[in-house]
């Protein structure tokens, strides 16, 4: 029973490591992570056998900080668990090639100071630069043996075998049948030595030559490493034994912002070995220094020493740390060299003095000699933008631009070469040159008389010619064409248009264009004389209806001709009207004369239907003038009631379409129309207008001065005082003495007064009661008062000054 028991704990806390593993709160401390509980935690994620990047995405899936990838990339180096050549159930895997161990993340950008890059960190963020040990290559002679290292040995010739050993922790190997034999510490040519002695003893053929033995690396170790001192990321580090200091630092994150890359220490037991030095990589590409690690190594970066800027006009600038040795050349070369636009006669050096300032002016000669000192700001100039040999030839000329003065050296080699074109103004040109006090100077010359040698001008640096062509100094000549043609415009004018040219380039006539009579307004050019005229145009009125009227088609324009085609008087367009709401046909029609009148309008429209309000009707006609506030009220008010009696959304849609401000109520008595045609109200129909006949309405509305408008039913007798009373009364300020209504029609009738008799307006169905309210009179403001005041003052001063 306890056996059971102790069973069932077991599985449990087993769950509950491999649960806390798995799941890797994001506060968890990887260091303190035993290898197994990380082993675990790899496989539950299905973290073997991924790239940096996958790796890395799912990490942060998880809820992983930078740190803590960076953490568990190291420890699964350690491990060594993608690269073991045994999986996790302990199965060998057949794979011949050497695994890499390295999970490196670049810096995400380059270390910069005041905005300028320091030289040397952006390798640091390339992903595909690591200086990562290419592990398949051959084995190297001068590669040391150590613990962990798994030797392939071959043996070949008269005997054959291979064998694959791995390097015990004491440093030996195990050979079957032969014991341990100790190869930690050699180099694999020495090792190589030590095996064919030792074998020899077992084969024979090993000293007789019959008989080959080859050693090489079938998998590197992984050995550790320090970095200390000014380092991004400093730590001790798992890497491949093959691993250089390069590479070591890349994973490492590279110098921080004051750490140097010109004096990385490499120390080993206690000793300085070696100085790497990253600029010989960077400027020549010698990677000499670059040393292979050993375990337990050491790698020191130290602060810079003497670190300086560089702006300017060079290829590259930046933040560079100097030796000892380096001068300013040095440091010029460093950045690519000078740029394309540089000043190459001097540099400036802007330097921190013991108490000031300074300023040093290095000519070119003078750089392979001067020193630098830590924090110099090295600026080098661009060169000025003006040109030392530069004139400039524009306008009326072929071939315009930039010329040299070193072999066009007068006004007439330039205009040669240049050659004027036939549009060019020949008799006034101008060249614009600067004085010695740089106040601007103007000489004109005649093109022709520098062309045949009666006038030159010897060029100088920065003159710039211009030859006017006739567009730029002559009105551009138009006509015009309008009235009843095609395309009515303003066209240019060439000599020799005639009236037919006109109206061909506006497109022809209209069909309603009349031929007799073309009318031709010409502007009055009389520049020579000295009285002013008081014509403002010559008329010219040709006819082009026949055939012999041909020379007068043909009759030559003028510049600034006003070309107008009248229309025929007998040509008439159709003119359309509509009627709309509670007719048997309503829709658009066409006016048969300009004598048709609302009653013929309805007599075609079939009449109206059964229910149709003929008080009601309203026809709305097209204005120029604007809207006033009564009249938007007004129409936005029988819009409503036009609205309020349709049931299709279509044409609910469409009468608002028909209040767009250019349309006024007029007001019609249609039931006086139909019961007496040709009456006052049976108006002449206008193009464009719009009978509105709604159903008959049984509802009045109140607006305005009342305390509640809303609508009220109608019925007989209905008053204008008990409208008002149903909505409440009138407002403080309502003005009912003043009311009107708006019959459904559009018509307005107003309360009258005589003596101290009050006369309402009757109220039909439909009708619209309107309360005026009167506005608040606002008194005088004090500064009104006290300007008044103080005026009155003045003048009664005035007054008594005038009476002494």
């Amino acid at each position: 029973m306890n056996c059971i028991k102790h069973l069932f704990l077991l599985i449990f806390l087993s769950g509950l490591v491999l649960m806390t593993a798995a799941q890797m709160p994001a506060g968890i401390n990887i260091d303190q992570l035993t290898d197994q509980q990380l082993q675990q935690f790899i496989q539950a994620n299905n973290l073997s056998g991924l790239s940096e990047s996958e790796m890395e995405t799912k990490a942060r899936e998880r809820g992983l900080s930078y740190d803590q990838i960076q953490k568990l990339k190291y420890r699964i180096q350690s491990l060594n668990v993608s690269n073991n050549p045994q999986n996790l159930d302990g199965k060998q895997l057949n794979d011949s090639k050497r695994k890499t161990v390295s999970y490196l993340l670049p810096k995400p950008a380059p270390d910069s100071i005041n905005g300028l890059v320091i030289f040397g960190s952006e390798i640091f963020t390339k992903e595909n630069l690591t200086f990562e040990p290419n592990i398949n290559m051959p084995t190297p002679h001068n590669y040391i043996i150590g613990s962990g290292d798994e030797l392939k040995i071959d043996i070949y010739g008269y005997s054959d075998k291979s064998q694959t050993l791995k390097v015990s922790p004491d440093g030996s190997i195990r050979f079957p049948r032969i014991g341990p034999i100790k190869l930690a510490g050699n180099t694999i040519d020495e090792a190589e030595k030590i095996l064919t002695t030792t074998l020899s003893k077992y084969y024979p053929g090993l000293k007789t030559n019959t008989t080959n033995l080859q050693l090489t690396l079938a998998q590197i170790r992984s050995i550790k490493v320090n970095l200390i001192g000014e380092i991004t990321r400093p730590g001790s580090y798992s890497v491949s034994s093959l691993s250089t200091i390069a590479n070591v630092l890349y994973a490492a994150g590279g110098p921080t912002k004051i750490g140097s890359y010109r004096n990385i220490e490499l120390i080993r037991n206690g000793k300085s070995v070696a100085h790497f030095d990253l600029y010989d990589y960077l400027i020549k590409g010698d990677l000499n220094q670059n040393k292979v690690l050993q375990d337990e190594d050491v790698i020191k970066v130290s602060t810079y020493h003497t670190r300086i800027e560089l702006k300017g006009a060079v290829k590259r600038n930046a933040i560079y740390e100097i030796s000892s040795t380096d001068r300013l050349d040095n440091v010029i070369n460093y950045a690519g060299g000078l740029g394309d636009n540089a000043n190459k006669d001097f540099i400036s050096i802007f330097r921190y003095g013991k108490q000031n300032k300074e300023v040093f002016t290095v000519y070119n000669n003078e750089a392979a000699g001067f020193v630098l000192q830590s924090g110099d700001k090295i600026y080098v100039d661009s060169i000025s933008s003006s040109y030392k040999n530069r004139v400039v030839i524009s306008g009326a000329v072929n071939l315009q631009g930039t010329y040299s003065i070193d072999k066009i050296q007068t006004l007439k080699d330039l205009l040669l070469i240049a050659k004027p074109k036939e549009n060019a103004f020949k008799e006034r040109a101008v060249l614009r040159r600067m004085q010695a006090d740089f106040t601007p100077e103007l000489i004109g010359f005649n093109v022709d008389e520098v062309l045949n040698g009666n006038f030159n001008v010897d060029l100088k640096r920065e003159d710039s010619i211009h030859i006017y062509p006739y567009s730029e100094i002559k009105e551009v000549f138009k006509i015009q064409v309008r009235g009843e043609v095609n395309k009515p415009d303003s066209f240019y004018f060439a000599k020799g248009m005639m009236v037919q040219d006109a109206i061909l380039m506006a497109g022809g006539y209209t069909d309603g264009a009349n031929k007799k009579i073309i009318e031709i307004s010409r502007r009055i050019r009389d520049t020579l004389s000295s009285k002013e005229s008081p014509l403002y145009s010559t008329i010219l009125s040709v006819d082009v209806s026949s055939k012999t009227t041909s020379n007068s088609l043909n009759i030559a324009l003028e510049p600034f001709d006003i070309v107008t085609v009248r229309k025929s008087p007998g040509y008439k367009e159709q003119v359309s009207v509509s009627i709309e709401g509670e007719v048997i046909y309503p829709g658009s029609y066409t006016i048969i004369s300009n004598q048709e009148r609302l009653s013929d309008l309805v007599n075609r429209a079939g009449g109206l239907k059964q229910g149709g309000y003929s008080e009601g009707a309203f026809l709305l006609r097209k204005t120029f003038e604007n809207l006033s506030k009564t009249d938007t009220v007004i129409l936005k008010n029988k819009l409503a009631t036009l609205k309020n009696t349709y049931t299709d959304t279509t044409k609910a849609n469409a009468a608002d379409s028909t209040f767009k401000g250019e349309m006024k109520v007029v007001g019609i008595r249609l039931e006086e129309v139909i019961k007496s045609p040709g009456s006052l109200y049976d108006v002449i129909l206008q193009e464009g207008d719009i009978i509105k006949i709604p159903k008959k309405v049984e509802t009045v509305q109140t607006f305005s001065g009342v305390y509640f408008p809303k609508k009220i039913v109608y019925r007989n007798g209905l008053s204008i005082q008990e409208v008002i009373r149903e909505s409440g009364g009138v407002l403080s300020g309502g003005q009912k003495k003043k009311a009107y209504i708006v019959y459904p029609n559009g018509e307005v009738r107003t309360t009258k007064h005589f003596l101290f008799f009050t006369s309402y307006p009757t109220v039909k169905p439909g009708s619209e009661v309107y309360v005026p309210v009167k506005k608040e009179s606002k008194g005088m403001s004090t500064g009104e008062i006290i300007a008044i005041t103080t005026g009155l003052a003045t003048l009664v001063t005035l007054f008594i000054s005038l009476r002494k």
